[in-house]
């Protein structure tokens, strides 16, 4: 008969080994990384979100990212505009990403050229919008973060005011500004006085061809505001 300081040895090394395999199943690793474009550009707001699970963040401007993940889990990489990534997290600690542009998926998407409506595919207007599932789920952001998902808009915070460019630095003398218009109006306030929870859509326009509606206050480009 085995003597009971044999059974308790035995005993302790079963409960080390349980707690070792739940310390390991349990383990948690912090993933970083930066997510670009097809032409290496940065993509800021890019959701990061572990499958199957409730845990998300955002990319910076920078595109760099930084979440929190169980051991042996997949990282679901997702963009307005571009074909979603799932990546496994096995062994990694930095994963960096490149999304590839829906040509299609942007074909089929509608855009307010300013004279109305009509689908990008359909259009030879260079313009963008600000996805409207996303203003309504992220309603408690600001106009910065928005106009920052649309590629070729740059974001300048100086002063507590926000400078907008969409076709670059045209003129050394005059203002670089775009033209903003609000429910068909012409707006000329801060865009930080207006509400995230009011905004219902946002349109870019980019290119010369876009603004003929507005003449040369269009020349910088134009940003269509709809509120609800």
């Amino acid at each position: 008969m085995k003597s009971p300081i044999y059974f308790k040895k035995n005993t302790i090394s079963f409960l080390l080994i349980i707690t070792t395999i739940t310390n390991v199943l349990g383990q948690e690793t912090t993933i970083r990384g930066i997510v670009k474009d097809d032409f290496k550009n940065p993509l800021e707001n890019v959701s990061v979100k572990i499958e199957n699970g409730d845990t998300e963040v955002f990319t910076d401007a920078t595109g760099l990212y930084n979440i929190t993940v169980p051991a042996k889990s997949k990282l679901v990489f997702s963009y307005d505009g571009y074909k979603p990534k799932k990546v496994s997290t096995k062994n990694k600690d930095v994963i960096n990403v490149f999304l590839k542009y829906n040509k299609k998926a942007n074909d089929d998407k509608e855009v307010n050229t300013g004279y109305g409506k009509i689908k990008q595919s359909e259009s030879t207007i260079s313009a963008s919008s600000v996805d409207e599932k996303f203003i309504e789920q992220e309603n408690n952001l600001d106009m910065a973060t928005y106009l920052r998902t649309v590629p070729g808009v740059r974001v300048i915070e100086e002063g507590g005011e926000l400078n907008i460019l969409i076709r670059g630095n045209r003129s050394l003398n005059s203002s670089d500004a775009p033209l903003i218009m609000l429910n068909g109006s012409q707006y000329n306030g801060s865009l930080k006085n207006l509400n995230p929870r009011d905004i219902k859509a946002i349109d870019v326009l980019k290119d010369a061809s876009g603004t003929a509606a507005y003449g040369s206050r269009g020349a910088n480009g134009v940003i269509l505001i709809s509120t609800k």
